[in-house]
């Protein structure tokens, strides 16, 4: 299994105070897989909380493939934003603003390689995973995939964030039915937005997982 990142519940006090409007701003975007002038493909990779670009680099060892370039950007303190998934949104910000940016930073990289969102896949845990479903549900258009392990979409108005047609992109939801941060209940309803955006959605519940990923 993946080691999990620590919560992904309230954080602000391990947050300092005092940060600036883009508290993400300047903070790296790890590499890896195909050089951008071979790549046809890429997967944006976002770490959850605790964790960094590096360590969910690591996963790229169980799905390898030849001509993907891998993307992962670097949370500042570890963490996207200070709050729990039932926190209203705007008490993430602006770090969850900021955060949402460095993921569009990830896509300019691939689409300077040549790779459109329609070839990109995001792919996340934990608050990763969040940050993934919440890009996504956000600017919707064509993606080469979704991936959300361990997480769901934030606040509760997630419906009127989200204002147009996903074009069939393949979303998946995997989380365990006894995870102690992403309710089973907020999965179902995190996909059930986005099939009505049109996405091509499944999720999956899995039985005594905790807050992990497994080989499935």
């Amino acid at each position: 299994m993946y080691p999990p990142s620590t919560a992904q519940g309230n954080v602000a006090e391990q947050i300092p105070t005092g940060m600036s409007s883009n508290p993400h701003e300047g903070q790296p975007i790890e590499t890896a897989g195909a050089p951008p002038e071979v790549a046809e493909a890429a997967v944006i990779l976002l770490h959850g909380r605790g964790s960094s670009a590096g360590h969910i680099l690591r996963l790229i060892d169980e799905f390898l493939h030849h001509g993907v370039m891998y993307l992962a950007p670097q949370a500042a303190h570890r963490s996207w934003y200070p709050r729990s998934v039932t926190a209203p949104v705007e008490e993430n910000e602006p770090w969850l603003s900021s955060a949402l940016d460095r993921v569009s930073g990830a896509l300019e990289i691939a689409e300077d390689a040549g790779i459109p969102p329609k070839r990109t896949l995001l792919f996340g845990f934990s608050q990763g995973g969040c940050l993934a479903a919440e890009f996504v549900s956000r600017h919707p258009r064509r993606y080469g995939g979704l991936l959300v392990l361990s997480g769901c979409l934030l606040g509760s108005d997630a419906q009127t964030r989200t204002n147009g047609s996903l074009e069939d992109t393949p979303v998946f939801f995997g989380c365990s039915t006894d995870d102690p941060y992403v309710a089973a209940e907020r999965v179902r309803e995190s996909a059930a937005v986005f099939e009505r955006h049109d996405g091509a959605v499944s999720h999956q519940l899995y039985e005594g997982l905790g807050h992990e990923i497994n080989d499935d």
